[in-house]
């Protein structure tokens, strides 16, 4: 039960966060913000970055319930 709670934290982390930084690496979208994949941001690759913002973005989908 506590595994499936968690669901929602581990495909923000490890599926929505690596598809960000791609889509913000591979499409116009990343020349138009001027990203740099390589650069850090905080400390931090846009990768993980994006891992980042996807955990808490599954977190936030943990507590309230849902995705929207």
């Amino acid at each position: 039960m506590v595994l499936l709670k968690l669901m929602p934290i581990a495909f923000g982390a490890f599926f929505l966060g690596p598809l960000i930084a791609e889509l913000l690496t591979r499409t116009p979208a990343g020349e138009l913000l001027s990203i740099d994949p390589t650069q850090a941001i905080i400390g931090l690759t846009l990768t993980q970055f994006c891992m980042l913002l996807g955990t808490v973005y599954g977190v936030v989908a943990a507590v309230t319930g849902r995705w929207i």
